[in-house]
């Protein structure tokens, strides 16, 4: 692995390459996480797709949003807009170290929704694998209000809680109102050649459901990022790296 930032020198962006372990020059994948207590969660899972990802010869990169992680700027700054711009810097980042213009990214979450607007953003994408993307913004608002007051209810009883705050993180009023309005299935197609839609369990999504190149799988359920222990303990779910890998192996070929 290597940590480097990249991006607009006035505002960083950090990110993690995961170099492939053989020589050659493939394709590279982008991945995009998730936002605030989903993201802490899910993290060994997305490392542990990077490194699976450079095993299997494609290099891989990870990075922070705008004012989030490591990169430059402050939480409150936060808008999905600027998140868009930041997957387009990857995708920039991914394209200018590989020397290939094709480029693959996967997202879970609201990252796969900050995926798919940044792939509409630059063109061009090859593939594309959303893990339960957020389809429905408002509803997911709703889910995480909703998550935060039970945890406040169980843990910190009585305590006030901030409006602008989830689950231990800002979520401004600007990214809240960003977050309200999104809807992908609004949006009349995938873009790129290819896309897979993964849901860990329940059924999931069934986004852009027969159009052409975009497949849809279930997995055995691993909502890494509903799980806290996954922060101290391994929850990675292999079963679903692999099919994940194997799919972008077809898709890059």
């Amino acid at each position: 692995m290597k940590p480097f930032y990249f991006g607009d020198s006035r505002r960083p962006l950090f990110g993690v390459h995961h170099p492939p372990r053989a020589a050659g020059r493939r394709p590279g994948v982008v991945i995009c996480p998730p936002f605030g207590q989903e993201s802490l969660r899910a993290h060994r899972s997305l490392r542990g797709l990077a490194t699976r990802l450079a095993d299997a010869g494609f290099p891989a990169l990870r990075f922070d949003y705008r004012g989030s992680g490591d990169s430059a700027g402050e939480p409150e700054e936060a808008r999905l807009e600027g998140w868009v711009e930041d997957v387009s810097a990857a995708v920039e980042e991914m394209r200018e170290a590989t020397g290939e213009g094709r480029v693959a990214l996967a997202g879970l979450r609201l990252g796969a929704a900050a995926a798919v607007l940044g792939a509409q953003r630059v063109g061009g994408v090859e593939a594309l694998v959303l893990w339960e993307p957020v389809v429905d913004g408002a509803a997911h608002l709703v889910e995480l209000r909703r998550a935060h007051a039970e945890w406040v209810r169980d843990h910190a009883p009585g305590a006030a809680t901030a409006p602008d705050e989830v689950l231990g993180f800002t979520l401004p009023a600007g990214l809240a109102s960003d977050i309200g309005e999104l809807r992908l299935d609004r949006t009349s197609s995938a873009p790129s050649r290819r896309t897979l839609v993964v849901a860990s369990g329940g059924g999931g999504t069934r986004l852009w459901e027969g159009l052409p190149g975009v497949e849809h799988r279930v997995v055995p359920p691993a909502p890494v990022w509903l799980h806290a222990e996954g922060m101290s303990r391994v929850l990675v779910p292999g079963a679903l790296i692999e099919a994940v890998v194997a799919w972008v192996e077809r898709a890059l070929a």
